[in-house]
């Protein structure tokens, strides 16, 4: 990318991050920069001197050096997952994609002037993926190498962390679940909806972005997006509920109780859609048995409200990536004076006064 490319995309994400139209960013330059011109420069035609950077940045509140900073993640590379039949407008996906580019940047940032960047160990995955018997096997083996065996995963969230998967959750819009990709060669990373209430849902959103970061490249060429997301599940519902387990609970029983279900979810954290699901593609049920339980579960709302409960409380990491990790980052920096207070205050958007009423340091 070069520096009229990297300034054009810089600006246009400033201003958007702003709230600001063209026309907008020029009224608050004193209309010293024009609309027409401030087009230009956003369509990579030309470059803005000295004076004009000075006038921009100040209206846009970003340092003058924000508009060169290379890209050490571009959310723009990365697949956002939609939920089916989700209505996303167009102004929604651009804030949240500015919203998810801002977070992981800084969070990156913060991490390379500590050293403290981890990355997720290398996992072998078939050359060619077409089959969801693939991905449970996938699942398989990721459970092995991470020393799970059969059992419960306790935090979701905590097990991509501790295995180098850098995990944000971030406010976004309804129908929004996750994306999932990589900054550069090493560095592995999801951001989920953090509006997703439903824990079962959430844990089941974390494994089918873990199956998006290991198999993308893998998938064979044709495949449509629903074909891949059917897949992805095939992995997440096989992460949280080894199919071992399945067979063991449920492979001999001619009939099911919801109240085993129920069990089954309390302890893995898996929704009992998912699970009754997950009998279907191991051919615990037939089509039929399937089609029973989805027509029963369409008609009768009280059936409904009981199996799509959430019931599974997931323990909290204490590395989680919330804000008071994050500033905790930021301030370790400054105090080891490896960064600025104006760029402690750029890191934590807010402002140096701030940054320098909060120091405390022995």
């Amino acid at each position: 990318m070069d520096i009229k490319e990297l300034f054009a995309k810089r600006l246009k994400q400033a201003r958007l991050k702003a709230g600001l139209s063209m026309d907008g960013l020029s009224v608050k330059t004193g209309k010293e920069v024009s609309k027409q011109t401030i087009s230009k420069y956003e369509a990579g035609k030309t470059m803005a001197g000295s004076s004009i950077l000075i006038k921009l940045s100040k209206a846009l509140g970003v340092p003058v050096e924000y508009f060169f900073r290379p890209y050490s993640f571009d959310v723009s590379e990365v697949e956002i997952s939609f939920r089916k039949k989700a209505s996303v407008g167009a102004k929604d996906q651009t804030m949240l994609k500015i919203k998810i580019q801002d977070e992981v940047e800084r969070f990156i940032d913060i991490e390379n002037i500590l050293g403290a960047e981890s990355s997720m160990e290398q996992i072998n995955v078939p050359v060619k993926i077409y089959l969801p018997m693939q991905m449970i096997m996938l699942a398989k083996e990721l459970r092995k190498t991470w020393g799970l065996g059969i059992a419960p995963i306790p935090s979701v969230k905590n097990l991509l962390m501790n295995h180098g998967v850098k995990v944000f959750e971030i406010d976004g819009p309804e129908g929004f679940d996750g994306i999932s990709g990589h900054a550069g060669e090493n560095i592995s990373l999801m951001v989920i909806n953090s509006n997703i209430t439903n824990t079962e849902r959430r844990r089941f959103t974390h494994m089918h972005e873990l199956a998006h970061l290991l198999a993308n490249s893998s998938f064979e060429d044709g495949l449509s997006n629903h074909e891949k997301e059917k897949l992805c599940d095939a992995f997440a519902s096989e992460m949280l509920l080894p199919s071992e387990v399945t067979e063991k609970e449920f492979g001999s029983k001619s009939k099911i109780s919801v109240q085993e279900l129920k069990k089954v979810q309390k302890m893995y954290g898996i929704s009992i859609d998912a699970i009754v699901y997950s009998f279907k593609r191991l051919g615990i049920f037939n089509e039929n048995r399937y089609r029973s339980y989805c027509i029963k579960k369409n008609t009768n709302s009280k059936f409904k409200n009981y199996v799509e409960e959430s019931r599974y409380v997931e323990p909290v990491s204490e590395k989680d990536y919330d804000a008071d990790y994050y500033e905790s980052l930021v301030y370790s920096a400054l105090v080891q004076e490896l960064i600025s207070t104006s760029k402690a205050a750029q890191l934590l958007n807010t402002s140096i006064l701030n940054v320098e009423s909060n120091i405390h340091a022995f």
